[in-house]
């Protein structure tokens, strides 16, 4: 794996690297930075893997605790005869 992470405290454009964590158990070491204009957090997984991937989230609360959201989700997202 990559020796040379970013130290916490070190700025890489305009993100501030907050903490670095070994994880021995997938072989990598998680990497948490913060977007300082935006406060936007980052998780960066190295690890020698060549295969990368890339997701996105966003904290999206719901009003309530009916369930809509997570129904109407299997709803759209379901498929059917028609549209597999």
């Amino acid at each position: 794996m990559n020796n040379e992470l970013p130290l916490p405290g070190i700025r890489l454009g305009s993100f501030l690297v907050q903490q670095n964590q070994p994880v021995p158990e997938l072989n990598l070491t998680a990497v948490s930075l913060q977007h300082e204009p935006t406060g936007a957090r980052l998780l960066h997984l190295a690890c020698d893997d060549p295969n990368n991937v890339f997701a996105i989230g966003f904290r999206t609360p719901p009003p309530d605790s009916t369930g809509v959201a997570h129904i109407l989700e299997h709803t759209v997202l379901c498929g059917s005869q028609k549209y597999p």
